[in-house]
């Protein structure tokens, strides 16, 4: 920003960059330009003012809104999915009057249950592990 386009008051538009980008025929003629130390240490300050007042920027803004990033955070933990005119009542009211309905569990059917069942009793010795693929063998395809 600040050595390519010219994004800082103090160095100005001038592209002090080393990067070498040769847009014309005429390319082996023109060598990367140096800056002196003076320039770089100007340049290295100007990015790090650019960093501080970035964070610092950053920082107030989301401990200023801390209480609808929180408020934010627990909708999303309790309904997972919000549209933007959710998320819109969540910050400009604290709290949602259009929620979103609760996710609903996904049905067992009898026979998974049934098989759930009879196998929760059992102690099969080994480790059981998801039908997902995680564990020691892989997953079938």
């Amino acid at each position: 920003m600040v050595t390519e386009w010219g994004m800082s008051d103090r160095i100005g538009m001038v592209n002090v960059s080393d990067k070498e980008e040769h847009l014309f025929v005429g390319r082996d003629m023109f060598k990367p330009r140096e800056v002196s130390e003076e320039t770089s240490r100007e340049i290295d300050q100007e990015v790090r003012r650019l960093i501080d007042e970035s964070y610092a920027r950053a920082h107030k803004l989301l401990t200023d809104h801390q209480d609808k990033l929180v408020a934010l955070a627990e909708a999303l933990l309790e309904f997972e999915t919000l549209d933007a005119g959710q998320i819109q009542d969540l910050v400009s009211t604290g709290k949602m009057t259009n929620p979103p309905s609760r996710p609903t569990p996904p049905a067992v059917s009898s026979e998974e249950k049934d098989k759930t069942e009879a196998t929760s009793g059992q102690d099969t010795g080994a480790e059981s592990y998801p039908s997902h693929g995680i564990g020691p063998e892989p997953a079938s395809a």
